[in-house]
């Protein structure tokens, strides 16, 4: 099990919301529900990032989630 804030998965930098999870996929879509709700603008802004932006970011937020530690 990983846990990560907000701001260390690229939300606002003063963003302390923790997401926890045993998958980068399922941390993922936590993480943007908490920005939905909590950072509205943040959440428009990404959903208008062409697809292939937001593929290029998740391949890397897999990557970092493979080397966080663990809990």
């Amino acid at each position: 099990m990983k846990q990560m804030t907000c701001a260390q998965m690229g939300g606002p930098a003063d963003c302390t919301f923790s997401v926890t999870s045993d998958t980068a996929e399922n941390m993922v879509e936590q993480g943007f529900a908490h920005i939905q709700q909590a950072h509205p603008d943040l959440a428009k802004e990404i959903m208008e990032h062409p697809a292939e932006e937001n593929d290029k970011w998740m391949q890397e937020f897999k990557t970092k989630f493979e080397t966080w530690p663990e809990m």
